[in-house]
């Protein structure tokens, strides 16, 4: 979008951008001295940051099951991409190019492929009764 001679990102570019930036972040945790402590402080970050995100605050589980599955899918499409993104940041710091590339790769293929929808459905059936 184009505001005069302003360009915003449109909402799939900066989630690009956003994960790309969890991802060198991930990078910069695996080859820092405290890796373990920063994997999971970081992991502990990017939960707490999509939470505030999706603004879980406030889920009623006495909804209907239906709203309350919308709501995780939400939840779920803000939280798991970033600690995708970290996790396999941090673990592409290890091994071998080609154990580095399979791990990128099967990142972007989790990321593009999960079933958040579903995935919200089936926490839903088993939260609310």
């Amino acid at each position: 979008m184009t505001v005069g001679a302003v360009t915003f990102l449109d909402g799939d570019a900066a989630g690009a951008a956003v994960l790309a930036v969890v991802f060198v972040v991930g990078l910069l945790a695996g080859l820092a001295k405290q890796r373990l402590g920063l994997l999971l402080g970081g992991l502990v970050a990017v939960v707490v940051l999509g939470l505030v995100v999706a603004g879980v605050t406030g889920l009623d589980l006495s909804g209907p099951r239906d709203a309350v599955a919308t709501r995780l899918a939400g939840v779920y499409a803000a939280v798991l991409p970033p600690a995708i993104a970290f996790v396999a940041g941090w673990l592409a710091t290890r091994g071998t190019w080609f154990r580095r590339a399979l791990t990128v790769g099967v990142a972007v293929l989790v990321l593009a492929a999960f079933p958040y929808a579903a995935a919200g459905a089936a926490t839903a059936g088993v939260l609310v009764p």
